[in-house]
């Protein structure tokens, strides 16, 4: 089936992203309490909701890919192209079919109405202009996924395809990662559920750039790690977002209101 399927993850990172946000600290662990005991210390991580490896629905050869890797796109934007001189010949035999089909159906009216042919011959030139008209719908459909249109606003990750190459349905074209729905990835330890709640207020410096954000915790992971003992969390970046890329990586202080 042509056109572009959309193989969506949450920012597949895998396992190295628990490394990340267990590891690198420079001690024993990656989670640690303030002397005061009112801040938690976590490993963070900058996700994104939107993130995508596209893929072909036709079998066509790539014609064109405007986008490169590392160049943004807004939503809607042409990604990829496929030379789909085939489908649209195709197309244009159902829509001489459609005509066809159209003018036996009104000849065999007007047949009926002299009475010279039956009720049955109009209902057969009926279905057959039906199935001609269905057919050029099935054309049009296959034609629209002819081009790989971006989903969201975002950036070029990798192309996994390349132009002149021929892709067959199912195969990946282009992986993308989005500018928008940035949020922070922790892992804390599990016995701070007793205080760590929606609404808890976060600080982060992220180490590619010194930037100091603020976010604050959106939801919690519905998983306990029985290794570890801790439990991921996610905030909501409050500001800053324009200069964070996803991958990014930090360290966040987590607010323990109980504490105060």
């Amino acid at each position: 089936m042509p056109g572009a399927k959309q193989q969506c993850s949450k920012w597949g990172f895998g396992s190295w992203v628990v490394a990340l946000l267990l590891g690198g600290t420079g001690s024993d662990y990656a989670l640690s309490q303030n002397a005061e005991g009112s801040e938690l210390q976590a490993r963070a991580l900058v996700t994104t909701r939107d993130y995508a490896i596209l893929s072909s629905e036709v079998t066509a050869r790539i014609a064109e890919m405007p986008r490169r890797p590392g160049e943004k796109f807004a939503k809607g934007d042409t990604l990829a192209v496929f030379d789909c001189a085939a489908y649209r010949a195709q197309r244009a035999s159902a829509a001489a079919d459609v005509r066809q089909a159209g003018a036996q159906y009104e000849a065999q009216k007007r047949l009926a109405e002299l009475r010279t042919v039956g009720e049955l011959d109009v209902t057969i030139a009926q279905a057959v202009f039906d199935k001609a008209r269905a057919e050029l719908q099935l054309q049009d459909f296959h034609l629209s996924r002819c081009k790989i249109n971006a989903p969201y606003d975002g950036v070029v990750v990798e192309w996994i395809g390349q132009p002149h190459q021929t892709a067959n349905p199912g195969d990946k074209v282009i992986e993308l990662v989005g500018m928008g729905g940035l949020e922070l990835e922790l892992i804390v330890p599990s016995p701070s559920l007793a205080w760590l709640k929606p609404g808890t207020a976060v600080r982060a410096r992220i180490d590619e750039t010194g930037l100091d954000i603020s976010a604050r915790i959106d939801r919690i992971g519905a998983r306990i790690d029985p290794v570890s003992q801790s439990v991921r969390v996610y905030a909501v970046i409050l500001d800053g977002q324009q200069q964070l890329l996803p991958g990014m990586s930090g360290t966040a202080l987590i607010q323990n209101a109980s504490n105060l």
